[in-house]
This record gives C-alpha cells, structure tokens and sequence, in this order.
C-alpha cells in the first residue's frame, strides 16, 4: 500500500510540474540534508519524479548541516553554468523538527511565468512527496529563502 501511495505521489508531483514548466528544460539542484531512511527514499523519489518529466536536469547536493536554517552550499564550489530552481531539503524533514522545504529562485518568480508556476506546482506538491505539514516555501514566502536567493545569486548558484 505504502508502494502504490509513494507511486500516485510521484506522479502527480511529475504531472504538476511537468504543467508548470515551459519546453526549455530547467536546471534544478536538490539539496539533501535529509538522515532518516524514509525521508532519503522520499528525496530520491521527487527527484526520479522531476526526471522523469523530461522538463528538468537535475543535480544533487548532500550536506550535513545541523539547522534546517544554516546555509548548506557554504563552501562549496559554485557551478560553472547556475541553475534556475534550488531545492534544500533540510535535516529536519525526516525527524519531524522541520516543516520546510525551501524553493529558491533567482530574483522575482514573477518574472517568468514559468518559474512561478514550477515553484507554485513544487511548493504544493512537498505535502504529497514529504507528507501532511510539509510545506514548500519560496522567496515571496519567506525572508530567509528571499536572502538565501540573494546570497546564491550572488555566489553563481542561481540565475
């Protein structure tokens, strides 16, 4: 049973974004601070999900931060092309002391549509992927994504 709800959640997170996003395919990296199992086979599901459309490439990042708010590509070498979305999905996630998952673009999602409707389809399938409580939150939603955007414009990490 848990098998076949895993699948219907990874299918309609794949048709949500699948609808969002316009032909050119986006760059997306994941960022897993995620330690229990069960949180870690979620994350690997979302990212088969967002494969398999077709409309992303998507890299993966691991980090061992300890706060669901410390910066987890501290130090790290920035990409030689930036992506379009980042996805941090922080330590807490799979213990239950997080409730976010932080979507984050380069300057104003209203920029272009397509992006604001990824991060709206991203943002409101991290309940299905994750499971009750989880939300997705992105930088018009809240002010550490809006600076960490910032941050990572900055550094090369994002367009």
């Amino acid at each position: 049973m848990r098998k076949l709800a895993w699948a219907v959640c990874a299918v309609s997170l794949c048709i949500l974004f699948g609808a969002a996003c316009a032909a050119e395919p986006y760059r997306v990296l994941l960022v897993d601070g995620t330690k229990t199992l069960e949180a870690t086979l979620r994350v690997g599901g979302l990212v088969k999900a967002i494969r398999q459309s077709g409309l992303a490439e998507v890299s993966v990042a691991f980090t061992d931060e300890e706060s669901p708010y410390a910066d987890p590509l501290a130090g790290k070498l920035a990409p030689a092309l930036p992506y379009d979305i980042i996805i941090i999905v922080p330590r807490g996630i799979g213990d239950g002391t997080s409730n976010v998952v932080w979507l984050l673009v380069g300057g104003s999602p209203f920029a272009s549509p397509a992006a604001s409707a990824a991060l709206a389809a991203l943002g409101s399938g991290m309940n299905l992927v994750f499971g009750e409580g989880i939300r997705g939150l992105g930088p018009l939603d809240d002010l550490w994504a809006t600076l960490t955007a910032a941050l990572y414009v900055t550094e090369g990490w994002l367009h």
